[in-house]
């Protein structure tokens, strides 16, 4: 059976509730990796523009020293790059890039092997794998989470 463009990503995206889509595994599945996409870019592009943030006023502190710009200007700009650097650490922007990207990664792999069983033969089971790499990608996810903010509420790195 052809598939129509009501059969498609398109059709599964208009569920809010991914339980009331026609299928409801890859519309879970869908929302899920759609989700880890978002989180995976705002942690990278927060990332890169700290670094650039911590590069520029790193070398601003070091070319106002030189330029004998008042102490003030001077310890204010540096104040901003431990600022910076301290977001760093407690944003953890870099980490969550890594693990949102593999999780984003994991689930677009699971979603393959699932769309390449064709639409009439995805049954019980197919759906239930389905459903089931999700939630241990999510598992997965939310314990790295918590290991990572206990080890840094602790003092770790």
């Amino acid at each position: 059976m052809p598939r129509t463009k009501q059969d498609g990503p398109e059709r599964e995206n208009q569920h809010p509730d991914p339980w009331q889509a026609p299928d409801p595994a890859l519309a879970l599945a869908l929302k899920q990796v759609r989700w880890y996409a978002r989180r995976r870019n705002r942690a990278r592009a927060t990332y890169l523009t700290n670094e650039i943030l911590i590069l520029l006023t790193t070398a601003s502190t070091t070319v106002m020293a030189a330029l004998r710009v008042s102490a003030t200007a001077t310890a204010s700009v540096a104040a901003s790059t431990v600022v910076l650097a301290g977001l760093y650490k407690v944003l953890d922007t870099h980490e969550n890039w890594l693990a949102y990207g593999t999780a984003w990664a994991d689930l677009q792999v699971a979603i393959h092997e699932y769309r390449l069983i064709s639409a009439d033969q995805r049954d019980e089971d197919a759906r239930k794998a389905l459903v089931r790499s999700v939630d241990e990608v999510n598992s997965a996810e939310t314990g790295r989470w918590v290991a990572r903010r206990r080890n840094l509420a602790v003092g770790g790195q």
